[in-house]
């Protein structure tokens, strides 16, 4: 099995893009939908750097999680990775959605938006520790996360 955990900083600092991304337009008064979009697509590619990490080949991720925040927070956690009940729960009532790319008939509104993307801001900085522990060696380097995010 090929080695895809070099790949495992750059899925973080796109996932951590597209998080912050969802907490500028929250700020500009852009609509929900579109700030959940971002949470949604930031989290899956976090937990995809996790697994990655791990140990999870990029070609296994997208094939057993594909898009499902459900399956690949599961896993993750299973492999050490803490997400707190908040998150949980706001994955298993979103994940659904956002799996089927059907983001507008989330029940997000039950959410305080601003709280859910300081828990993704968290599990990002999280996630970031524990791919420090991988190995300098193995991390791109920043340059290329410059070009590539």
């Amino acid at each position: 099995m090929r080695n895809d955990r070099t790949l495992a900083p750059l899925f973080l600092a796109r996932g951590a893009r597209f998080i912050e991304a969802g907490r500028w337009a929250r700020a500009r008064g852009f609509s929900d939908e579109l700030v959940l979009s971002q949470l949604c697509w930031g989290l899956e590619l976090a937990l995809k750097g996790y697994l990655l990490a791990k140990g999870c080949s990029d070609d296994h991720n997208r094939r057993t999680h594909g898009h499902d925040l459900v399956t690949a927070s599961l896993a993750a956690q299973q492999l050490g990775l803490t997400l707190g009940r908040p998150l949980e729960w706001f994955l298993a009532d979103v994940g659904p959605y956002a799996r089927r790319h059907a983001i507008p008939g989330a029940p997000a509104r039950r959410y305080s938006l601003g709280t859910t993307l300081a828990l993704a801001e968290d599990l990002v900085r999280q996630v970031g520790r524990a791919l420090s522990g991988c190995g300098e060696r193995d991390a791109p380097s920043p340059t290329l996360l410059f070009y590539a995010g």
